[in-house]
């Protein structure tokens, strides 16, 4: 009689063993499935600046497409404008198990930890090849392909807010972003992006234009907040 307890109590220990891996097996592959999805097809980012208001207003979610990295004129892009410090493998594992169980808000293990480190949202405006200049907020654009230049919504088809205050009488356009920007013609790697709060975002008018390695995905769909729900 004992030995056939012992034998059903090792019976069902062996089962619930064999559950117990099953679903350990079953969560630590759902993990890593949702965790490739969101490094390689689609992560979200929250913009917490108004430098793409009205458009995309702080606070806002949006998700972007980390292969969608050649964009078209108009896109809004995730744009990460400082070199990355490496850091250790350990590192990285526990900063990616911690980006997963927070919709990849928060990691312990910063690459830098500087103002202004993380990456932002912006429009592309010119692409490679376009020769570019603002004068008193107005952009202009000339590609490859025409011999004069058009202004930014003559040339760009997609429609989008921007935002531009008249600055009173004796404004001292230097203050804020630049609202001119002399001449630039674009290498064959690199865009001139614009926020669309052109009077105080921070963009390729300080930066200079951005290298096709310092995009770091394509914003698809602005999700929250939902008034102001967008595809892009």
């Amino acid at each position: 009689m004992d030995n056939n307890i012992y034998a059903v109590s090792y019976k069902m220990r062996k089962e619930l063993y064999s559950k117990i891996f099953s679903v350990s097996g079953i969560v630590i592959l759902v993990i890593l499935a949702v965790s490739l999805f969101m490094s390689f097809v689609l992560y979200p980012v929250c913009s917490k600046s108004d430098s793409m208001a009205s458009d995309i207003p702080a606070n806002s979610f949006a998700f972007v497409a980390p292969l969608l990295k050649s964009p078209s004129r108009g896109d809004v892009v995730l744009v990460q404008n400082y070199e990355q410090k490496k850091i250790s493998v350990p590192k990285k594992v526990i900063n990616n198990i911690c980006l997963f169980f927070t919709a990849r808000q928060w990691k312990p293990f910063t690459d830098n930890a500087g103002e202004g480190s993380k990456p932002v949202m912006r429009r592309v405006i010119g692409l490679p090849g376009d020769t570019i200049y603002i004068d008193r907020y107005v952009v202009f654009i000339k590609s490859k392909s025409d011999s004069h230049f058009l202004t930014e919504f003559e040339v760009i088809k997609k429609k989008y807010n921007v935002e531009v205050l008249v600055p009173p009488a004796g404004w001292d356009v230097e203050l804020g972003a630049k609202s001119s920007v002399k001449k630039i013609t674009l290498a064959d790697d690199e865009y001139f992006v614009l926020g669309d709060k052109r009077i105080s975002a921070v963009d390729s008018r300080v930066w200079g234009p951005v290298k096709q390695q310092k995009i770091k995905g394509k914003v698809l769909l602005l999700y929250f907040p939902f008034n102001k729900f967008k595809i892009f």
